[in-house]
Protein backbone atom coordinates (compact mmCIF):
# COMPACT_ATOMS: atom_id res chain seq x y z
CA UNK A 1 0.00 0.00 0.00
CA UNK A 2 1.26 3.87 -0.89
CA UNK A 3 0.27 5.14 2.45
CA UNK A 4 1.15 8.58 1.60
CA UNK A 5 -1.20 8.16 -1.67
CA UNK A 6 -3.68 6.29 0.26
CA UNK A 7 -4.10 9.21 2.68
CA UNK A 8 -4.60 11.95 -0.30
CA UNK A 9 -6.91 9.87 -1.80
CA UNK A 10 -9.46 9.21 1.38
CA UNK A 11 -9.15 12.71 2.23
CA UNK A 12 -10.28 13.39 -1.16
CA UNK A 13 -13.11 11.39 -1.32
CA UNK A 14 -14.08 12.60 2.28
CA UNK A 15 -14.09 16.10 1.27
CA UNK A 16 -15.41 15.29 -2.30
CA UNK A 17 -18.90 13.44 -0.56
CA UNK A 18 -18.86 16.35 2.32
CA UNK A 19 -18.30 13.87 5.16
CA UNK A 20 -17.10 15.02 8.40
CA UNK A 21 -13.92 13.56 10.29
CA UNK A 22 -16.68 12.30 12.61
CA UNK A 23 -19.10 10.86 10.13
CA UNK A 24 -15.98 8.30 8.86
CA UNK A 25 -15.42 7.64 11.55
CA UNK A 26 -18.94 6.27 12.56
CA UNK A 27 -18.88 4.42 9.55
CA UNK A 28 -15.52 2.63 10.27
CA UNK A 29 -15.62 2.11 13.91
CA UNK A 30 -13.17 4.56 15.23
CA UNK A 31 -13.00 7.83 16.74
CA UNK A 32 -12.24 11.17 14.55
CA UNK A 33 -8.93 11.55 15.22
CA UNK A 34 -7.66 8.23 14.02
CA UNK A 35 -9.06 9.30 10.50
CA UNK A 36 -6.95 12.78 10.92
CA UNK A 37 -4.46 10.61 11.14
CA UNK A 38 -5.23 8.39 8.38
CA UNK A 39 -5.23 11.19 6.46
CA UNK A 40 -2.08 13.22 7.56
CA UNK A 41 -0.25 9.60 6.28
CA UNK A 42 -0.59 7.06 9.52
CA UNK A 43 -2.74 4.64 7.01
CA UNK A 44 -0.48 1.41 7.85
CA UNK A 45 -2.73 0.21 10.51
CA UNK A 46 -6.17 0.73 7.97
CA UNK A 47 -6.75 -3.51 7.67
CA UNK A 48 -8.12 -4.30 4.10
CA UNK A 49 -11.44 -4.93 5.55
CA UNK A 50 -11.91 -1.15 6.33
CA UNK A 51 -10.42 -0.26 3.40
CA UNK A 52 -12.68 -2.06 1.19
CA UNK A 53 -15.71 -0.68 3.69
CA UNK A 54 -14.66 3.03 2.46
CA UNK A 55 -13.97 2.16 -1.30
CA UNK A 56 -17.48 0.48 -1.01
CA UNK A 57 -18.83 3.84 0.79
CA UNK A 58 -16.74 5.94 -1.55
CA UNK A 59 -17.80 4.26 -5.21
CA UNK A 60 -14.41 4.07 -6.00
CA UNK A 61 -11.85 1.04 -6.41
CA UNK A 62 -9.88 -0.72 -3.46
CA UNK A 63 -6.63 -1.02 -5.47
CA UNK A 64 -7.07 2.85 -6.67
CA UNK A 65 -7.57 3.77 -2.51
CA UNK A 66 -4.64 1.80 -1.53
CA UNK A 67 -2.65 3.59 -4.54
CA UNK A 68 -1.88 0.56 -6.34
CA UNK A 69 -3.74 1.84 -9.31
CA UNK A 70 -4.52 4.54 -11.03
CA UNK A 71 -8.05 3.12 -12.30
CA UNK A 72 -10.75 4.88 -9.72
CA UNK A 73 -13.28 3.58 -10.68
CA UNK A 74 -14.94 -0.31 -8.89
CA UNK A 75 -15.06 -2.72 -11.34
CA UNK A 76 -18.70 -2.51 -13.12
CA UNK A 77 -19.39 -5.95 -11.06
CA UNK A 78 -18.45 -8.69 -9.62
CA UNK A 79 -18.34 -11.03 -12.41
CA UNK A 80 -15.61 -13.47 -9.78
CA UNK A 81 -16.48 -16.62 -8.78
CA UNK A 82 -16.61 -15.04 -5.52
CA UNK A 83 -19.60 -12.82 -5.93
CA UNK A 84 -22.52 -13.64 -3.77
CA UNK A 85 -26.22 -12.60 -4.96
CA UNK A 86 -27.80 -11.18 -2.37
CA UNK A 87 -31.67 -9.84 -2.34
CA UNK A 88 -32.29 -6.31 -2.75
CA UNK A 89 -35.08 -5.43 -0.64
CA UNK A 90 -37.82 -2.24 -0.30
CA UNK A 91 -39.74 -2.13 2.68
CA UNK A 92 -39.10 -3.72 6.40
CA UNK A 93 -42.22 -4.59 8.44
CA UNK A 94 -42.92 -6.25 11.31
CA UNK A 95 -45.73 -9.75 10.33
CA UNK A 96 -46.94 -12.59 12.37
CA UNK A 97 -44.61 -14.31 13.86
CA UNK A 98 -41.08 -11.85 13.21
CA UNK A 99 -40.00 -9.51 10.83
CA UNK A 100 -41.07 -9.70 7.10
CA UNK A 101 -38.87 -8.46 4.04
CA UNK A 102 -41.28 -6.53 1.09
CA UNK A 103 -41.22 -5.44 -2.19
CA UNK A 104 -38.39 -7.36 -3.51
CA UNK A 105 -36.23 -5.56 -6.18
CA UNK A 106 -33.84 -8.45 -7.62
CA UNK A 107 -30.54 -8.81 -6.16
CA UNK A 108 -27.36 -7.31 -5.88
CA UNK A 109 -23.68 -9.33 -5.40
CA UNK A 110 -21.23 -8.99 -2.89
CA UNK A 111 -18.44 -10.27 -2.15
CA UNK A 112 -18.03 -13.16 -0.92
CA UNK A 113 -15.31 -12.30 1.96
CA UNK A 114 -17.61 -9.35 3.26
CA UNK A 115 -19.85 -12.00 4.39
CA UNK A 116 -19.43 -13.73 7.91
CA UNK A 117 -19.99 -17.32 7.80
CA UNK A 118 -23.66 -18.66 9.75
CA UNK A 119 -25.11 -14.96 8.94
CA UNK A 120 -27.69 -13.89 7.40
CA UNK A 121 -27.68 -10.77 4.63
CA UNK A 122 -29.75 -8.62 2.43
CA UNK A 123 -29.65 -4.98 0.34
CA UNK A 124 -32.08 -2.81 1.78
CA UNK A 125 -32.98 0.12 -0.44
CA UNK A 126 -32.93 3.38 1.45
CA UNK A 127 -35.82 6.14 1.12
CA UNK A 128 -35.54 9.16 2.55
CA UNK A 129 -33.13 11.77 3.31
CA UNK A 130 -32.43 11.62 7.00
CA UNK A 131 -29.32 9.78 6.88
CA UNK A 132 -27.89 12.24 3.95
CA UNK A 133 -24.75 12.99 3.37
CA UNK A 134 -23.57 9.43 4.31
CA UNK A 135 -26.12 7.07 2.99
CA UNK A 136 -28.19 9.22 0.32
CA UNK A 137 -32.00 8.63 -0.86
CA UNK A 138 -32.22 5.06 -2.85
CA UNK A 139 -28.73 4.25 -1.70
CA UNK A 140 -28.32 0.35 -1.21
CA UNK A 141 -27.15 -0.51 2.33
CA UNK A 142 -25.92 -4.51 3.18
CA UNK A 143 -26.98 -5.66 6.74
CA UNK A 144 -26.46 -8.67 8.54
CA UNK A 145 -29.69 -9.93 10.17
CA UNK A 146 -29.07 -9.81 14.27
CA UNK A 147 -31.12 -8.50 17.34
CA UNK A 148 -28.09 -6.81 18.90
CA UNK A 149 -25.52 -4.03 17.86
CA UNK A 150 -23.27 -1.85 19.84
CA UNK A 151 -23.72 1.38 20.47
CA UNK A 152 -22.82 4.24 18.00
CA UNK A 153 -23.37 1.99 15.12
CA UNK A 154 -25.70 2.34 12.17
CA UNK A 155 -28.93 -0.65 12.39
CA UNK A 156 -32.19 -1.39 10.92
CA UNK A 157 -34.57 -1.06 13.13
CA UNK A 158 -38.06 -1.28 13.46
CA UNK A 159 -40.41 1.42 15.93
CA UNK A 160 -43.65 -0.06 17.09
CA UNK A 161 -43.38 -2.81 14.36
CA UNK A 162 -43.98 0.16 11.13
CA UNK A 163 -41.12 0.20 8.26
CA UNK A 164 -37.72 -0.17 8.74
CA UNK A 165 -35.66 2.76 9.37
CA UNK A 166 -31.78 2.72 8.92
CA UNK A 167 -30.23 4.97 12.24
CA UNK A 168 -27.07 5.18 13.99
CA UNK A 169 -28.49 3.51 17.48
CA UNK A 170 -26.85 4.86 20.69
CA UNK A 171 -28.11 3.26 24.39
CA UNK A 172 -27.59 3.16 27.61
CA UNK A 173 -28.87 1.00 30.32
CA UNK A 174 -31.54 3.33 30.98
CA UNK A 175 -32.48 4.94 27.39
CA UNK A 176 -32.14 4.48 23.69
CA UNK A 177 -31.61 7.09 20.68
CA UNK A 178 -32.01 6.70 17.14
CA UNK A 179 -30.16 9.41 15.80
CA UNK A 180 -30.14 10.70 11.80
CA UNK A 181 -26.82 12.15 9.99
CA UNK A 182 -28.85 14.72 8.56
CA UNK A 183 -29.55 17.53 10.95
CA UNK A 184 -32.61 18.46 9.93
CA UNK A 185 -33.94 15.53 12.06
CA UNK A 186 -33.78 15.29 15.23
CA UNK A 187 -32.95 12.27 17.40
CA UNK A 188 -35.58 10.08 19.11
CA UNK A 189 -35.45 9.31 22.38
CA UNK A 190 -36.75 6.30 24.13
CA UNK A 191 -36.41 5.70 27.94
CA UNK A 192 -37.40 2.91 30.29
CA UNK A 193 -40.33 0.61 29.28
CA UNK A 194 -40.77 2.56 25.64
CA UNK A 195 -37.04 1.14 24.68
CA UNK A 196 -38.96 -2.11 24.01
CA UNK A 197 -40.76 0.06 21.15
CA UNK A 198 -37.59 -0.23 18.77
CA UNK A 199 -36.54 -3.45 18.27
CA UNK A 200 -33.03 -4.05 15.69
CA UNK A 201 -33.48 -6.13 12.78
CA UNK A 202 -29.65 -5.82 11.24
CA UNK A 203 -26.50 -4.32 11.44
CA UNK A 204 -25.49 -2.08 8.45
CA UNK A 205 -22.28 -3.65 6.91
CA UNK A 206 -21.77 -0.97 3.88
CA UNK A 207 -23.22 0.93 1.63
CA UNK A 208 -23.29 1.19 -1.88
CA UNK A 209 -24.69 4.94 -3.92
CA UNK A 210 -26.51 3.76 -7.50
CA UNK A 211 -26.40 6.43 -10.17
CA UNK A 212 -28.88 5.08 -12.55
Amino acid sequence: MNENLTALRLRRCREDSHETLEQIGQLTGVNKSTVMRWERGDTSKINLPTLHLLATHFHVSTQWLMGLSDEMEPPASFASPDAVPLPVMGAVRAGCGGVVFEDPSGTEPVDAATLRSGCDYFWLRVTGDSMTPMINDRDLVLVRRQDKVDSGRYAVVLVDGEEGLVKRVVYTDEWLELQSVNPYYPPRRFEGEQMTQVTIVGLVVESKRKYI
